[in-house]
């Protein structure tokens, strides 16, 4: 943006100057419908208000240079009137070049989910009161498309040959016979297939109440190999599954809050992708002491937490530290106790946004807010 009538010296400096910032394959140039408005002097800031519309997220990008930044700062006041959310950075700053770049994998993650199908297997789980999304929803926030597929839909899980790529992947497993949950890996493979699914969560008690078998190593296993698999039908938790995924490449473990002290919390569950925990170890399922389940140690010391409300509305990310590796009996197999900070052990206890909580290594807080506020989500803090 530069003011009008500018000489095209002006503009070739300013693609320069871009390029310095975001690698070339990472933007382009264009007249109408930007996300970014890089401003490049004074008297720009009428031009710049007619490239903006409602509904839309914009990066405007001032410098010291020809009253650019004065022009940005103008605009970002009134886009602010108009309640268009925007953000306001500084070309030479060294943050400017990791805020666009980490904006381009948002972005880019954001198309990707457009699309998505993730199928219910079965119901949301009875006790899951704060974590059911609703279909129109899903589509209208994020483009995925939900397929709810009853129990009583598909055939008896019996009824499948066992599926030799799942068991080749516990081969080490001697204590359990895992021919039947076996059998269910299959019947979700082809429940996936039939429906041509990107993501499932699957109400799993009826099956391991009835027949006695559990999906806790299938869930495990697909989530390992990079395809997002949610237990109990929780469809708040598979929705931010779906999207870590896109962001980083990796499926979060999704687990169960057991324990809030005033600098720590403790949680845990049975579905944990054996790629980001070490000293694995096949147990049965706690809830219910029957089929199989994982027990393992987290890897990473540093994780990221993570969770929507079922409204979409609003989110906790937290980065924290884990501060030991519990193995009580009196929860789910894996288990990890974190540290946090006061203001993170009040949002958890006083405005909790349901009890699964998304877990990943790494620090990707950044990312994540970023992604919130491209979805117009409030990130609690």
């Amino acid at each position: 943006m530069a003011f009008r009538d500018a000489p095209e010296a002006v503009f070739d400096d300013g693609a320069k100057r871009i390029a310095k910032l975001m690698h070339p394959d990472r933007f382009a140039l264009t007249e109408s419908k930007p996300d970014v408005l890089f401003f490049l002097s004074g008297g720009s800031e009428q031009l710049a208000l007619e490239q903006v519309a409602p509904g839309h997220f914009y990066v405007l990008i001032g410098s010291q240079h020809d009253n650019a930044y004065a022009s940005a700062t103008e605009v970002k006041a009134c886009l602010n009137m108009m309640k268009i959310p925007s953000v306001l950075l500084d070309e030479e700053e060294d943050e400017t070049a990791a805020f666009l770049n980490n904006y381009f994998m948002a972005k880019h993650a954001l198309e990707n989910l457009k699309g998505k199908k993730v199928g219910l297997i079965g119901q949301v789980s009875e006790w899951l009161i704060a974590s059911a999304v609703s279909s129109v929803l899903l589509k209208e926030k994020l483009g995925i498309e939900l397929l709810e597929i009853p129990w009583n839909s598909l055939p008896h899980y019996s009824g499948c040959k066992a599926s030799e790529t799942f068991l080749r992947s516990f081969q080490e497993e001697k204590h359990f016979d895992l021919g039947e949950t076996a059998k269910v890996s299959q019947l979700l493979t082809d429940t996936i297939e039939k429906y041509k699914l990107d993501a499932i969560t699957v109400e799993c008690f009826p099956m391991v109440n009835k027949d006695g078998v559990t999906a806790c190593l299938p869930l495990a296993r697909f989530n390992d190999t990079g395809f997002p698999a949610g237990c109990e039908g929780d469809l708040t938790a598979i929705a931010g599954m779906m999207l870590c995924k896109e962001l980083t490449g990796i499926v979060p473990w999704i687990a169960n809050i057991n324990k809030v002290t005033s600098n720590a919390c403790m949680f845990s569950h049975c579905t944990i992708a054996s790629g980001l925990v070490s000293d694995l170890t096949v147990r049965t399922h706690f809830e219910t002491g029957k089929g199989t389940a994982i027990e393992g140690n987290f890897k990473s010391n540093t994780i990221t937490i993570f969770r929507f409300d079922n409204k979409l509305g609003k989110a906790f990310i937290a980065v924290a530290g884990i501060s030991s590796r519990p193995r009580s009996a009196t929860a789910c197999r894996t288990q990890i106790e974190v540290k946090l900070t006061e203001n993170e052990v009040q949002l958890l206890r006083q405005n909790p946004l349901g009890n699964h909580h998304l877990f990943f290594p790494g620090d990707c807080k950044e990312l994540l807010q970023l992604a919130c506020l491209l979805l117009g989500i409030e990130v609690l803090n």
